[in-house]
């Protein structure tokens, strides 16, 4: 029940990806950023519906790739509205004074094939933590529109959300809601060839 990994999700959760010259463009109905977190030995997955920033990533030129995304609080959703009501809450993301979540990358590395990994820092209710979002990037020719590039990129990352603060009072111990949030995230963007 916590979100703050929601900011893993941001690495490739921008609305546009770019090239050092061209940007990628976001497809919103296909991208994605989800959290699943356990409380009381029972899963709560959720959402960050919103989300913006700048993306500039060539895996040519990964020394000049630069991420920076915000992630919007108030809009997370489980579907559940006695969830989201205390997720929402002071005791844990506490959107009205803490509407954001931020994620600036400070550098990108190949690790093999598709495979890359995003060491950045993450902000959660004003909290700054080293965090660290390995990914998958595939990029190929867009089968629905000739002459366009389509890339996928998908990644995973596990935070603690007692190291952002997230759960106060009675809820900052494990024995209710479990330490460990997992964020997925998946971005679909495209361009001009």
């Amino acid at each position: 029940m916590r979100s703050w990994p929601l900011l893993a999700l941001l690495l490739l959760a921008s609305p546009a990806i770019a090239g050092p010259q061209d940007a990628w463009t976001i497809d919103p109905r296909a991208s994605s950023l989800t959290f699943t977190a356990s409380q009381v030995g029972a899963f709560v997955n959720g959402r960050f519906p919103t989300w913006t920033g700048e993306i500039v990533l060539d895996p040519a030129a990964l020394a000049a790739a630069r991420i920076d995304i915000k992630i919007e609080t108030p809009p997370v959703t489980t579907n559940n509205h006695d969830v989201d009501s205390l997720l929402k809450g002071p005791s844990f993301l506490d959107v009205q004074k803490f509407p954001a979540a931020r994620f600036v990358a400070t550098s990108i590395a190949g690790k093999g094939g598709e495979r890359y990994e995003a060491r950045g820092k993450l902000t959660i209710r004003d909290v700054t933590r080293d965090a660290v979002l390995p990914f998958t990037l595939a990029i190929a020719d867009d089968p629905a529109q000739p002459g366009r590039l389509r890339a996928t990129a998908r990644g995973r990352l596990n935070l603690k959300r007692l190291d952002f603060g997230v759960g106060r009072n009675e809820w900052a111990g494990t024995g209710q809601v479990a330490d460990e949030v997992i964020v997925d995230l998946t971005v679909v963007a495209g361009r001009s060839r």
